[in-house]
């Protein structure tokens, strides 16, 4: 009888000493993400959400490969489900890009010229400016204080330089630039890219920002 209980301790022991994986120990190694994940990450950072059909048409790849990377970032805590219809990046997948972006695009020395020249020559060259009319956008009741504060900065950059878009090196430099969070700031970007007020893209130079050309003009003319 008492070798039969201890039996049973041992064994309740050994179950008990295994620990399923949770999404933070998922995304400790980020280097480890690449390929169609990537891909379909960086699709998602452009967007305000996507449906699975939508994604395989942007990527190119096959729509039942498209849910299988989507339900396997949304266990990694990358990617997660958006109102049951679509698919939207979370913020880890934002740093999981950005890592990913800055091992692929390695600076050297002539590229950290070309791109400090290009900076220098944004904020020095003066362009025709005007002022925008923020208090019509600002005051309404149906927007967040992150998107205003992204308006405001973009907005007040224009009436500066005269360039409708800034540069920032990554996500979470722009969250510094801004004062926006890293928790807000997906969502506020989002809803003021379905708004049509910004867009933003990535290229050789940074993460670009800006503010749409219509939505600049319905400022001039408020």
């Amino acid at each position: 009888m008492t070798e039969n209980v201890n039996h049973k301790n041992r064994k309740i022991h050994r179950t008990c000493a295994i620990t399923p994986p949770t999404p933070a120990n998922s995304i400790s190694n980020p280097c480890k993400f690449r390929g169609k994940t990537i891909e379909i990450l960086s699709i998602l950072s452009n967007s305000g959400g996507m449906t699975t059909r939508e994604i395989a048409d942007k990527t190119g790849i096959p729509i039942r490969e498209v849910w299988v990377y989507c339900r396997r970032g949304e266990k990694k805590g990358i990617i997660e489900r958006k109102e049951r219809w679509g698919w939207i990046s979370t913020v880890f997948g934002f740093l999981i890009l950005d890592i990913n972006n800055n091992n692929v695009n390695t600076c050297t020395t002539q590229g950290k010229h070309k791109v400090n020249t290009c900076t220098t020559r944004l904020y020095t060259v003066a362009k025709k400016s005007q002022q925008l009319n923020l208090s019509v956008y600002a005051n309404r009741s149906d927007i967040t204080e992150p998107e205003r504060i992204v308006v405001e900065v973009l907005v007040k950059h224009y009436e500066r330089t005269g360039e409708k878009y800034r540069y920032f090196r990554d996500f979470y430099h722009f969250c510094d630039e801004t004062g926006v969070g890293a928790v807000d700031a997906p969502e506020a970007l989002a809803r003021l890219k379905e708004e049509g007020c910004i867009y933003t893209r990535k290229d050789e130079f940074g993460w670009k920002i800006g503010l749409k050309v219509n939505f600049v003009e319905r400022l001039k003319f408020c």
